[in-house]
C-alpha cells in the first residue's frame, strides 16, 4: 500500500495544474486489469461542510460536464466516499483517504490543500494551490 501512495504522490506533484490555480484540480488512476494503467485528469469542484464532503470531477476541455461524484464524509481529516460514475452503468467504488492542508509561501502561493483517496485499485488526487 505504501508503494502505491508513493507512485501515487510522484504523479499527483507532477500533474499540471495550471489551467486553473485558484480551483480544485483532479487525477484519477486506474487500474485496468493486464492493461497497466489509465489516467485523466479535470477540474473539480469540492465541497466541505462540517462532516459532509461531495465533489464533483469534470471531463477535461468540456466546460460543466460531469464525470465522476463522490459523495460522503469527512472527520478528522479522514474522508470515506461513494463513487457515482455518471452515463456508466458501473455503480462505483467507495475510496478511502486524507484531507491535508499546508502552508508555505513561495512563488505565488501560500500553500495547497490536498485530497488523496484510493479504493484499493484506483486513486484519485485532488489539489488546490491556496493563494
Amino acid at each position: 500500500m505504501k508503494f502505491w501512495l508513493l507512485c501515487f504522490s510522484i504523479l499527483l506533484s507532477c500533474t499540471s495544474f495550471a489551467t486553473d490555480q485558484a480551483g480544485w484540480r483532479w487525477v484519477r488512476v486506474e487500474s485496468i486489469s493486464g492493461k497497466g494503467w489509465d489516467v485523466s485528469q479535470g477540474p473539480a469542484d469540492v465541497s466541505i461542510h462540517g462532516s459532509e464532503f461531495t465533489a464533483k470531477l469534470f471531463w477535461q476541455d468540456s466546460g460543466d460536464k460531469v464525470r465522476i461524484i463522490l459523495a460522503g464524509t469527512i472527520k478528522d481529516g479522514c474522508i470515506r466516499a461513494t463513487e457515482n460514475i455518471q452515463e456508466c452503468d458501473y455503480t462505483g467504488s467507495t475510496y478511502q483517504g486524507r484531507f491535508e492542508r499546508k502552508k508555505w509561501d513561495f512563488d505565488g502561493t501560500t500553500g495547497a490543500e490536498s485530497i488523496t483517496l484510493s479504493d484499493g485499485w484506483n486513486m484519485i488526487g485532488i489539489n488546490r494551490d491556496l493563494h
